[in-house]
């Protein structure tokens, strides 16, 4: 009968907490996703889910898809901690097949947002409403596969990590931003948690782990998340974006 191979990782390995910070991130996501926000399309799904409501199930299962890859994300620095790298490793390689089931599913759940968000805005807010999911997805894929491709250089790879965490996370956190404080306060809010947290994570790399700030990939990330969030804010209001959402649109 084969023996489990554990190997006793260090007290003091790089972001062994690390952990909690996703458990922290999952639980404001479902927060967020919890009450519907009056005024907006979005008609909050864990208090819906479970009543007689339509609730398409490609939605359920996006759901479902997104909340087993951030269990899987959470676990992950505790199988460290376990000692249990093996595990770690193997579990890594299923989070091929949940991003890829969450990129099939994402699809047409954007469609359905789109479509219900026709009976309460105008076809051209629909259309710029469709930029933050789109960038969404694309990011999460660059992340992820950035994550894949550096998961034997410790530090980028958990940047590549946070960095998917963020960007999966961001709906959730916008819902919650618009209940809690509502209007562009609680988007801007949203926005400014968002740096803080890769600031908070290079200025860790730096003092703890005597990382090079202007080598950490932390930059390059924040610069990618000002393109994205410039593209939300500004560019999707612009006729380019609306042509190239009326093209998606149209393959749907």
């Amino acid at each position: 009968m084969g023996t489990v191979r554990r190997v006793v990782a260090p007290a003091g390995r790089p972001y062994r907490n690390i952990g909690f910070f996703f458990l922290a991130l999952l639980a404001m996501v479902v927060a967020g996703f919890t009450p519907p926000v009056p005024g907006t399309p979005f008609f909050g799904y864990f208090s819906r889910a479970a009543t007689p409501v339509a609730v398409p199930m490609v939605i359920h299962l996006h759901v479902l898809v997104a909340m087993a890859w951030f269990a899987l994300l959470s676990v992950q620095p505790f199988l460290i901690r376990a000692g249990r790298a093996d595990l770690h490793r193997r579990l890594g390689w299923f989070s091929l097949f949940l991003i890829v089931l969450f990129t099939v599913t994402a699809v047409p759940v954007m469609k359905h947002a789109f479509e219900n968000g026709l009976t309460q805005m105008s076809r051209n807010a629909a259309l710029s409403m469709l930029a933050q999911p789109v960038n969404g997805l694309v990011l999460l894929l660059v992340f992820y596969a950035l994550a894949l491709w550096r998961r034997r250089r410790l530090h980028q790879h958990v940047a590549c990590v946070v960095a998917a965490s963020l960007v999966t996370a961001t709906p959730g956190l916008a819902r919650l931003g618009l209940y809690v404080v509502g209007g562009m306060q609680g988007i801007l809010l949203v926005i400014v948690f968002i740096y803080a947290t890769l600031i908070a994570f290079m200025l860790l790399a730096k003092f703890r782990y005597r990382q090079p700030v202007l080598k950490s990939p932390y930059l390059a990330i924040i610069g990618v998340f000002l393109l994205a969030h410039s593209m939300d804010v500004v560019g999707s209001q612009t006729d380019v974006w609306r042509a190239m959402a009326e093209r998606i649109v149209a393959v749907w």
